[in-house]
């Protein structure tokens, strides 16, 4: 799965939609090795963001000890360079990265600790190999610099660094059940390959005796350092934030790291840069109660660190959630309550303010102002953190700081700036949802009026944001949301005519495997699935009567079928093809993917309907009744029978529909529905118990599925939340009564009133709450269903003149069913027409318009 924090990564290359990294425009970057033909014995490929050499009768080894070169932009030409010759004179396998910009990517702030600075990588053939390279590289490459590769053990001091791992890709079955990259242990197994932002040494791996030196220096290594660290507070690629005590007095600190040559912004400065910059600033801002005391500047290990006062207290973001009204109590928080918030968000916006006075004073632009950065203690007050950014206040340079929605433009600097981001966060506080006013403003105009619906704010706040955001005058003209979702009578078939043709235009041969944009799932799942990919897009298509070109399908059906990653699960893989093959009638072909799928399956280890048995067996109830064929229910109970054990045994981390147990509870019972043994209605009980005992009930008693990981958090979506228990909860007590079941479907139709969502999608917004009342189809809903369509407007783009939503954190559209349009179709269809929104919920909707 893709980490959120690196999600910067697929915004590069797009300013639409997600997209692969190696579709950045580096053509004038370019390597010079980048641009050498090979030897004529040489085989040479380019993927992703790598160029790939190797002596074409020399395949790579599976496992070994492999050589990593980490680099910065400025020496990449002269490194590649010297493997290019090394490498090819000693016939070993090499690849490195294309340009000067994918190296700084692959090393900017937020890219993957564990393999940041790995521009170069070496594959030996043995620990002869190993040991020359090691010794004749070091000389040549003395001099380049780059960032410490975390995960490797250094040689020296200087570019070369190795660790053991895979040479090939190879997969297993990690603790979660979800497959992980692998590597052969000693015996010839396939086992998980630990990448870490540490150096780790597998067990049973024999150390070459050239780098017996390496590990001894690393294990004996120590520095000064007079502080005891006690939590991590954040981490980044740039180095960690960190809550610490200083040894001796006790004195609680906050320490933050800068890794040299690591973390590199636009500018192409590193995180130590930075450090020091953000030093010199607390030293102007001194004696300022809004910003942080600089208490010293340490060094270790070659890493740099600030020591600044401890704040007591909370970030802006924590007390948000803390405090906010619509988060606690969806089916309707009290009057006075959101007053309340209403004046707590004026008075800290205020005070926020107040600060930023006082250092624009000091002649210091903030230049980072987001939730994150502001401490609230307390007493109310606030502390500004985080100057990395900051620069004169007549500075400027263009930032890149900033988190997503509280971007600057480009065309302001200083005091401007930082005012910007100020009414950034003065809307963030009553409507916490990422916006690009410069890309969509008639959007940023419909979440003012939002705020102004769901709060009491003061009459000028609408005129001060508008001002604000720039949006002058009239302001921006109506877009297509205004125009479908504005007020008045809603025309479904408008609507869905415009969502589909957005679909339509949006459809690209060209693009490396991924006919349609998706959220950035799609590319860690393929772009052919159910959930992230054409399937799901073909079968909303298919769902309202559009036209689905054969062309379509038989791209989805050839992605999968030659995919030699493809997943067998029925949202991430080939029963979700298969199905939606056979929707469209191309059953000869389903069951081609289906067969391609059960190779896979007796590896999966996960339950639940994502990628899990679940999925598999209820695609294959599904088969069985269509084809009449007794071998697919054979298949189908085994697979129930094997996942019965889970109602009593380890249970998914998440809860829900696709992922968690309520998936579980689907499948048996169709399974009982199919075969009219009542163990299985038992055991679908017992699987939505699980889900049960994972909710609560909160305020205006409505009911939601509770997550805690890093932090708590109320989850009322389809996907993790109680929306999805209460779809199959619904389902159940078609066929038995049961109390607890009602009194939490009655708690999920309150919550799912809220009037306000984060977002728009199928499996993680509003579009959820309406396929999930639509499904409980209860009459008392039914002006509350129709309430949330216009209330869509709210997250609604344009595309090229069409009705398009965005994806994950708002910051780009999406085509797919689980986080874009084709998810919000589907729902509305339910909505329109009737009938299941997604498969084997229920009754299938008739096809047509």
């Amino acid at each position: 799965m893709i980490e959120w924090e690196h999600l910067a990564l697929f915004c590069q290359s797009d300013p639409d939609f997600f997209a692969r990294p190696d579709r950045i425009a580096d053509a004038a970057d370019r390597l010079e090795p980048a641009h050498r033909e090979p030897p004529a014995h040489w085989e040479r490929t380019e993927k992703d963001l790598w160029v790939r050499l190797r002596p074409a009768y020399r395949p790579l080894k599976r496992t070994g000890w492999k050589i990593h070169v980490a680099v910065t932009p400025g020496d990449a030409d002269q490194a590649c360079a010297i493997v290019w010759d090394y490498c090819v004179e000693h016939d070993i396998p090499f690849k490195f990265l294309r340009s000067r910009r994918a190296v700084q990517l692959l090393n900017a702030k937020y890219a993957d600790r564990s393999a940041s600075g790995k521009a170069i990588t070496i594959y030996p053939a043995d620990d002869e190999e190993l040991a020359e390279a090691l010794e004749t590289l070091g000389r040549q490459l003395k001099g380049i610099t780059g960032p410490y590769v975390l995960s490797d053990l250094r040689i020296g001091d200087g570019p070369l660094f190795v660790r053991y791992g895979a040479f090939t890709k190879l997969t297993c079955v990690g603790e979660d059940g979800e497959p992980v990259s692998g590597r052969l242990d000693p015996d010839g197994r396939i086992v998980p390959d630990v990448r870490e932002a540490r150096f780790v040494l597998p067990e049973q791996v024999e150390v070459p005796e050239v780098l017996t030196p390496h590990l001894e220096a690393r294990d004996s290594g120590s520095a000064d350092f007079p502080f005891a660290v006690e939590s991590v507070m954040h981490y980044s690629n740039a180095g960690g934030v960190y809550l610490a005590a200083r040894e001796g007095t006790g004195e609680r600190v906050v320490l933050v790291e800068a890794r040299p040559h690591a973390g590199l912004d636009r500018n192409g400065r590193d995180a130590v840069a930075r450090l020091q910059v953000q030093r010199d600033i607390l030293r102007r801002l001194d004696g300022l109660p809004c910003v942080p005391r600089l208490l010293g500047h340490h060094v270790a290990w070659e890493h740099h660190f600030l020591v600044e006062e401890h704040v007591d207290g909370v970030s802006l973001f924590e007390e948000m959630v803390r405090r906010y009204p619509y988060a606690h109590n969806t089916y309707g928080p009290p009057e006075p309550e959101v007053r309340a918030y209403t004046e707590w968000a004026a008075e800290i916006v205020g005070r926020i303010g107040q600060a930023l006075d006082r250092i624009h004073e000091r002649g210091v632009r903030y230049g980072d102002l987001h939730p994150g950065n502001v401490i609230v203690r307390p007493d109310g007050e606030i502390v500004l953190v985080d100057y990395e950014y900051a620069r004169d206040l007549d500075d400027t340079t263009i930032l890149d700081g900033g988190a997503p929605g509280f971007h600057a433009p480009a065309g302001l600097s200083g005091a401007e700036a930082d005012r910007y981001q100020l009414e950034c966060v003065r809307v963030w506080l009553h409507l916490p949802m990422n916006m690009r006013p410069e890309h969509t403003p008639a959007q940023v105009r419909r979440a003012i009026g939002t705020v102004t619906d769901l709060f009491p704010v003061d009459e000028t706040f609408a005129a001060q944001a508008a001002a604000g955001f720039g949006l002058t005058g009239n302001g921006p003209a109506p877009d297509v949301a205004d125009r479908l979702l504005g007020g008045g009578e809603i025309s479904w078939p408008a609507v869905r005519d415009s969502l589909v043709a957005g679909i339509m235009e949006s459809a690209d041969f060209s693009r490396d495997g991924a006919l349609f944009p998706g959220g950035p799932q799609q590319f860690a799942t393929g772009g052919f699935t159910l959930a992230y990919g054409a399937a799901g897009v073909l079968l909303a298509l298919h769902r309202v009567g559009a036209e689905v070109p054969a062309a379509f399908a038989d791209w989805m059906a050839a992605q999968a079928l030659r995919s030699p990653d493809a997943k067998p699960g029925l949202y991430d893989g080939l029963h979700g093809v298969a199905y939606v093959l056979d929707q469209l009638g191309y059953t000869d072909v389903a069951l081609k993917a289906l067969e391609h799928a059960r190779a896979a399956e007796d590896r999966v280890a996960t339950a639940g309907l994502l990628s899990g048995g679940a999925g598999h067996a209820l695609n294959l109830l599904h088969f069985a009744l269509t084809t009449g064929d007794d071998a697919h229910l054979v298949r189908a109970i085994a697979i129930g029978e094997r996942l019965a054990g889970l109602t009593d045994g380890r249970k998914p981390a998440e809860g829900g529909l696709i992922r968690g147990m309520s998936g579980v509870a689907l499948c048996f019972l169709r399974l009982f529905e199919t075969t009219g043994m009542a163990v299985w209605l038992d055991r679908a009980r017992a699987a939505l118990q699980q889900d049960l005992d994972r909710g609560e009930v909160l305020g205006g008693d409505t009911f939601h599925l509770v997550d805690h990981g890093t932090r708590r958090r109320n989850i009322l979506y389809v996907e993790g939340g109680s929306a999805g228990l209460a779809i199959v909860a619904h389902e159940y007590l078609r066929h038995r009564p049961d109390e607890a079941l009602s009194a939490a479907v009655t708690g999920v139709r309150r919550g799912c009133r809220a009037p306000f969502t984060r977002g728009p999608s199928l499996f993680r917004g509003r579009a959820g709450f309406i396929a999930t009342l639509a499904h409980l189809g209860h009459p008392d809903d039914h002006d509350v269903l129709m309430a949330h369509v216009p209330r869509l407007a709210l997250h609604a783009q344009p595309y090229r003149g069409h009705l398009a939503f965005p994806s994950t954190k708002l910051l780009r559209l999406s085509m797919d069913v689980a986080t874009g349009s084709a998810g919000v179709l589907l729902a509305l269809n339910s909505a329109f027409r009737g009938g299941s929104f997604l498969p084997f919920l229920g009754t299938e909707p008739a096809e047509g318009r």
